[in-house]
This record gives C-alpha cells, structure tokens and sequence, in this order.
C-alpha cells in the first residue's frame, strides 16, 4: 500500500513577519501615442510630480485625438498615478474605461485588479487578475500573479497564494515583493 502526500501550506502571521501590510502592485504601464506617450515616460521614469504628470495626461485625454488603444493606454497610465496617490477609486475608474476601450488589454485588469485589492473588494479583485494573468508581457504575468496570490491568501486560500507567488518568482526571479511573500511560508508533507 502506499501512501499518498500533498503539500500543506502554512504561514507565518504577518504581524510577526512583516511589520506592514502588502499591498498589491498595479504599475503595468502600457505605450500609447504622442501627448499619451509623454503621460506613459511620466509614469514609467516618474520623473515629475504626480500632480503634474496626472495633468500631462489630462492634457493628453481632453485634447489629443487618439485611436482607441492609445486612450485605453492613457487611462491606464493615468490610473497608476492615481494609485501612486492612494487613490485606488479613481485608479479603477481609469482602468474600466481602458477596459471598455479595449476589452483584451489585459495588463488593465492586472491594474483594475490591484486597485480592487487595494480597496479590500477580493471577490471582485480575483476576478479581474484571473483574466490579467493571461497577458503575453511577462512583467505584467508576474505582477498579475503575485497580486492574485495577495487576494488568494485574503480569501482563505493559502495552498492557491503560495502556487501564485512561487509561479511568480519562477517566470520573475527578481522580484523581491514575491520573494519576501513566499519566505513566509512553510512546505511540509501531509499525509493524505
């Protein structure tokens, strides 16, 4: 007869572990066009005060005419900025509107999926990173899953948060949030 194992996920509390509260990353920027692309260096470099660079990219929204993509691309680039600020509410109001521009983008959902963490709205969160976590850019792959692992854990599951944040390291090994995530955690065998 044998005998069968799988995995039990503990973790440490975070009290313990880690002194504040991980919050989910949401800067998955994405290149747009002229007066966008200069809202897009804003917030990739972050070479200018917030305010100033969520003015650039008004500017760039009220006034420039731009095909779809390239506003989708905007609003989400906006969005991030308002989440640099705290502002998660007004970051998922950008992200929506990126999303009901292009549906598929999703590096938006990766973002909208942040902003919904951040706001304590998991349900809503992991539904939004499930559909992020698809995106070809691995960098956003990597974000998309260490934030889903933050909302597995928020919702009970801990088996579901560990896979995502080691998946994370695996397609990111530089990524300290997820390292520093997934130290917490302890692999033992349990007999089935």
């Amino acid at each position: 007869m044998s005998t069968r194992f799988r995995l039990g996920i503990s973790v440490a509390t975070l009290a313990v572990v880690m002194p504040f509260a991980a919050h989910a990353q949401g800067a998955v920027t994405v290149l747009g066009g002229g007066m966008g692309q200069a809202c897009y260096e804003a917030v990739e470099y972050s070479r200018m005060q917030l305010t100033k660079a969520i003015e650039l990219c008004n500017l760039a929204l009220d006034t420039e005419h731009m095909r779809p993509k390239d506003r989708a691309a905007t609003f989400t680039n906006r969005g991030i900025l308002y989440m640099r600020q705290g502002n998660n509410t007004r970051a998922m109001s950008d992200y929506r509107k990126s999303i009901d521009l292009v549906p598929d983008l999703k590096e938006a959902k990766v973002n909208l999926g942040a902003a919904l963490y951040n706001l304590k709205r998991y349900p809503e969160a992991m539904t939004a990173l499930n559909e992020g976590v698809g995106t070809e850019s691995v960098d956003a792959r990597a974000v998309g899953l260490y934030n889903r692992g933050l909302t597995h854990e928020k919702l009970g599951d801990l088996q579901s948060a560990y896979e995502d944040f080691r998946s994370a390291l695996q397609i990111k090994p530089e990524f300290p949030q997820a390292s520093a995530q997934i130290a917490r955690f302890t692999v033992v065998p349990v007999e089935s």
